[in-house]
């Protein structure tokens, strides 16, 4: 059996988890305006258990917890005197879980460290303690430092004198960052200092410590991670570890490092994306394979903490209409129909060049700001249609075109249609509708292969039914080629073969109802994945699976081509 993938079965359960959500933020809305209502808090409570059990089973261990962090608070938040903060809590909840679920679905990746903050605002306002950056993060932390420490640098009597000093090195870098102050400097001094405490320390129980902290500090160095709350307080927890230095000596490296403080430390480097020095060494020992960066993490957080996806198309929709009321001008005034009203021109390029500062495209804001003032300085009758100042703006327009596609497929699905490398020139609209129009083309010739192959059993296997498919069939695969499918059209070229070999063949014997339902599975698979694009919320390629595996059983195994 093809295991689902989890973004496919949250595709199928969405609809559910999303009407549940709305379902809790009303019975929410309802307790808040009259308090007394408490079988609104159950109806919320219960909706929440709900979508616990819904994450559990996609294995969305982040939404699952955020869930059942939601169910406690709403099961506990009456009569209580923070009802206020717990409610606003709740709402905030209710969003961010949407939004996560939704990221999980159109990104195809869970990353729970997402909801890390959500879950501790929840925490948070019922007074229980916070989870870590880490808390998702598996690792084993029994393996020990390699290579080993080198031998003390100091003797047992000058341990707590000079760990006094490196402690006050180390606590001036860490003022500095907690100030916000020359970052990069700060680190540097603080990575000085452990290392040094490291050295003096020698092979010791707490020097696996010292040695993923001094990475965790140069990862955060080299790659100029953000210094949240929690990695501050990371920093905080390694002066704390020093300090036991100063008042117990030698005695304090007898004892094991805190396991959760090794495992935060260890979590920051995985987030690196260099695997030199001590950085390297800790990747090495811990197998962290992780493509995650922090820098990754910070634009995804940014993302999840933006306008939604509908927001955004929304948006992108109203600038669209924008701009192709500008072409239709330009178009007409080209054409001589009407009169240049440049200065109308411009304003609708400012406009837009706004809209786009608002939504964080700065850059192409600021250029066609500038292509708007020049604009505004036209005058009718003195623009030739077809000089280069005019051949520009329609360039530049085209620019914009584009970059609200681009500011609609933020939050769109990475499916394989929009992967291709395009001529700039080329406007992404009409490239994505002539994709989707070859999407619906491959569509009609799955589903009249489908009808012949019916057809075909329900006339005692006449070849008459099925002699036109292999041409069909040729079609559909150039159409997947076209779009770049390349696993789909393997599986197209298979089924084509098995037609004509065996379907076709006037020496093989007709194949029984259930290889023919075997085709069909394939060939239905297909089209599965094609319809999941055309309504942009792509499936997944287990679905290909399934028509592969179909494939093989017929003895006509799917060959992949090879990657260029």
């Amino acid at each position: 059996m093809v295991a689902i993938t989890n973004t496919t079965s949250l595709t199928l359960l969405k609809d559910e988890i999303d009407a549940t959500l709305s379902q809790a933020e009303t019975s929410l809305e309802a307790w808040v305006e009259d308090q007394s209502r408490e079988n609104a808090l159950e109806e919320c409570a219960s909706a929440f258990h709900q979508i616990k059990g819904i994450c559990q089973m996609l294995e969305l261990p982040a939404a699952s917890l955020m869930a059942e962090e939601m169910e406690l608070i709403a099961s506990d938040i009456s009569g209580r005197d923070d009802g206020t903060a717990r409610t606003a809590a709740l709402g905030n909840a209710i969003v961010l879980l949407q939004r996560y679920l939704e990221y999980v679905q159109l990104k195809d990746q869970a990353l729970p460290e997402l909801v890390v903050d959500g879950i501790n605002e929840l925490r948070r306002a019922a007074g229980k303690s916070l989870i870590p950056e880490s808390h998702f993060f598996k690792v084993d932390l029994s393996r020990q430092r390699y290579p080993e420490a080198p031998e003390a640098t100091g003797s047992a009597e000058d341990m707590p004198r000079l760990c006094r000093r490196l402690r006050h090195m180390y606590q001036v870098g860490l003022l500095g960052v907690l100030r916000g102050e020359h970052q990069g400097t700060n680190l540097k001094i603080m990575s000085r200092a452990l290392a040094r405490i490291d050295r003096l320390c020698g092979p010791c129980p707490m020097s696996r410590l010292w040695w993923v902290a001094r990475g965790a500090l140069e990862a955060m160095l080299h790659d100029g991670m953000a210094l949240n709350a929690a990695r501050k307080s990371l920093l905080a927890q390694y002066d704390r570890q020093i300090k036991r230095l100063v008042y117990e000596g030698r005695e304090a490296l007898k004892t094991e490092p805190p396991l959760l403080l090794l495992k935060e430390s260890i979590y920051v480097i995985s987030l690196s994306d260099t695997a030199r020095g001590v950085i390297g060494e800790v990747k090495q020992v811990f197998e962290l394979r992780r493509g995650l960066t922090d820098r990754i993490l910070q634009d995804e957080l940014a993302l999840m903490s933006g306008g939604s996806g509908s927001v955004l198309r929304t948006v992108a929709d109203a600038l669209k209409e924008e701009l192709n009321s500008i072409k239709h001008t330009l178009d007409m005034v080209s054409q001589g129909v009407e009169d240049a009203e440049y200065t109308e021109v411009a304003d609708a390029i400012t406009r837009i060049a706004n809209t786009l500062v608002m939504v964080g495209e700065h850059r192409e804001a600021q250029r066609i700001k500038e292509r708007a003032l020049q604009v505004r300085n036209w005058k009718a009758g003195e623009i030739d249609m077809e000089g280069d100042e005019f051949r520009e703006l329609v360039d530049e327009l085209l620019k914009v075109e584009n970059t609200l596609a681009g500011l609609e497929r933020r939050f769109a699905p990475d499916d394989d249609l929009h992967r291709q490398e395009h001529n700039e020139s080329i406007s992404l609209y009409q490239l994505d509708e002539a994709r989707i129009t070859v999407v619906g083309e491959c569509r009609a010739g799955l589903s009249l292969t489908k009808r012949s192959l019916s057809s075909y059993m329900e006339n005692n296997f006449d070849r008459m039914h099925v002699g036109n498919l292999p041409s069909v069939l040729a079609g559909v695969s150039g159409g997947l080629t076209f779009l770049g499918l390349d696993r789909a059209k393997s599986v197209m070229d298979a089924c084509r073969e098995y037609i004509e070999q065996v379907l076709l063949s006037s020496e093989a014997e007709p194949p029984d109802h259930e290889r023919m339902e075997t085709l069909a599975d394939a060939v239905s698979s297909v089209d599965y994945y094609l319809e999941s694009m055309e309504e942009h919320k792509p499936i997944g390629d287990a679905v290909l699976e399934v028509a592969e595996f179909s494939m093989e059983e017929l003895g006509f195994p799917v060959v992949r081509a090879n990657p260029l």
